[in-house]
Formats: C-alpha cells, structure tokens, sequence
C-alpha cells in the first residue's frame, strides 16, 4: 500500500486513502495507521546519525507499507494494527 509517513502527537503515522465500492458508488477516507515499532527504533537510530531527521522525513513522505497486527497481550487480545514500512 502507499502512503505517507507523518508525526503528530501520538508519535509516528502512516496516513493512507481507503476506498470502498457501495451499491450506489465509491467512498473513501482517510485513514491513520501508528507506524511499527520496528520502523520507529530505526528513525531514532537514524536520528542519532542525520540532522534534522523530522525534516527530511517531511521533505520525502511517501511510503509504501503493509499492515501487520500484532498483540500486546500474552493471550491475544488487544490487538493493534500497524503500518510497516516497506524496503524496495
């Protein structure tokens, strides 16, 4: 899927269009995803490296991720969705 990788003040966000097909048409919105866990100890690693890592995250946004849900419980409920990145 693509999308665009934001920060807002809950952390790092994949925000993406979802469009559905009705009986009388289409609709869409969108929709935000927290990003993985995974994807968000990288940019601080790469944080420690770069300058200004928020801006050049805001200067090239677009992202392609897949969903992936995980659980923060040992007996599988509360389940959260996540974006994670793609690497091409």
């Amino acid at each position: 899927m693509k999308g665009k990788i934001i920060k807002t003040d809950q952390g790092w966000m994949v925000e993406h269009n979802v469009y559905e097909r009705t009986p009388i048409g289409h609709k869409s919105w969108w929709e935000t995803l927290p990003l993985h866990p995974d994807d968000v100890k990288q940019i601080n690693k790469d944080a420690q490296v770069f300058d200004n890592i928020e801006a050049r995250i805001a200067a090239y946004p677009d992202v392609e991720f897949e969903m992936m849900h995980l659980s923060v419980d040992p007996l599988g409920r509360d389940i959260t969705t996540y974006a994670k990145l793609v690497n091409n």
